[in-house]
């Protein structure tokens, strides 16, 4: 164990070595990316101020090649320290309903259940299953020779018509189910979906997600078990399984969803802020966000000095044009070359209503872009 537990750091070294050796601010959509991460950041984590909001984005894209390396190493999962209820929700022929989110390397949950002789069935996003699905069936192919497993691995995508039906048989049958409860950018709700999800607090705002995940435990009568996923300060990994979440045959199916998924998120809301740099779903949590609506006031008070609001707004360079991206309302407004510049030197301007014009001044004040 010793020998791989050294092979394992001297390989994420490499890894670690690899990436700071790469100009991320070179790469292509970078700029882009990174405003998202930190709108969204701001969003739910306003305490968290913008000054560290790139070593964040930094800290992520590096944890993302250390959670790619681990599928990658096969004995990564033999180093994973367990914690919490594990003993009593890991159990071969005993049906669970595991719930995880995309923090730390939360890959290795599907691969630890799968070598302890778990029946596993993965629920994943149609997208994520054509682009990682292929690689987690040969990732769990290895395991099964390595370790000599006979025990079986399923993936199924979830949205698909037949999902509910086909996860309700694989429970029955005695097999365990794995899912992420923060989605991923293609099971985001659209506007005829609605319908299927619900609202739960999380930090500053307030979340659409799906109530599958509590209708399917209520009607199957198997409990759900939340598992964190998180990286030490000193690289090892950690698999957090907390107290499970048991159905409630007297509750409504509908109430039953409602306080289930709430209780999750709060679950992983104390991680999360122990972690931020290591959740991969800042990148998409704005498509599961409720919109914001803004109240509109009847007067507009034009600033004397008027300044440019830089808590609410990122002046991007892309490659076609300028571009104002408003990090509340997650807008995009091309703009010219010279408001760029204006919007940058306002201190060397006398009158900037002058320079753009009441009409275009307005405008910028209304929008709270000039404030």
């Amino acid at each position: 164990m010793q020998a791989t537990l050294r092979q394992y750091y001297r390989e994420l070294t490499t890894c670690r070595q690899r990436f700071e050796a790469v100009d991320l601010q070179k790469e292509r959509g970078y700029l882009a990316k990174f405003v998202t991460f930190s709108a969204n950041v701001q969003n739910i984590l306003p305490f968290v101020p913008l000054s560290q909001h790139e070593s964040l984005f930094r800290e992520l894209l590096l944890q993302q090649v250390y959670t790619t390396f681990d599928q990658e190493f096969l004995s990564a999962g033999e180093l994973v320290q367990l914690q919490g209820s594990y003993q009593q929700v890991i159990r071969p022929g005993v049906p669970h309903i595991y719930c995880t989110f995309h923090l730390g390397s939360y890959r290795l949950l599907t691969s630890l259940l799968y070598r302890r002789g778990l029946d596993c069935v993965l629920l994943v996003g149609s997208q994520m299953s054509r682009q990682q699905g292929e690689s987690m069936q040969a990732h769990i192919d290895a395991l099964r020779r390595q370790y000599r497993l006979t025990n079986t691995f399923r993936i199924l995508e979830a949205g698909s018509p037949s999902s509910v039906i086909s996860i309700l048989r694989e429970l029955k049958a005695g097999r365990s189910l794995i899912m992420y409860v923060d989605g991923s950018p293609e099971t985001a709700p659209t506007g005829d979906e609605l319908e299927k999800h619900l609202l739960v607090r999380f930090g500053n705002r307030q979340l659409l997600t799906r109530k599958g995940v509590g209708f399917i435990s209520h009607a199957a009568k198997v409990p759900i078990v939340p598992v964190i996923s998180y990286r030490r300060t000193d690289l090892t990994n950690v698999l957090r399984c907390l107290e499970p979440i048991r159905p409630d045959s007297s509750m409504d199916r509908e109430t039953y969803s409602r306080q289930t998924m709430q209780l999750l998120y709060d679950s992983f809301w104390r991680y999360l802020n122990r972690y931020p740099g290591q959740w991969e779903g800042w990148n998409y949590i704005h498509s599961f966000m409720e919109p914001e609506k803004l109240s509109m006031s009847g007067t507009v008070k034009k600033p004397v000095r008027p300044t440019f609001n830089q808590k609410r707004y990122s002046l991007c360079d892309l490659e076609d044009a300028p571009v104002l991206f408003d990090r509340r309302l997650y807008e995009t407004y091309e703009i010219s070359p010279d408001l760029r510049d204006l919007l940058l030197g306002l201190d060397g301007v006398d009158s900037v209503e002058d320079t753009l014009g009441t009409e275009l001044f307005t405008e910028l004040v209304e929008k709270e872009i000039l404030c």
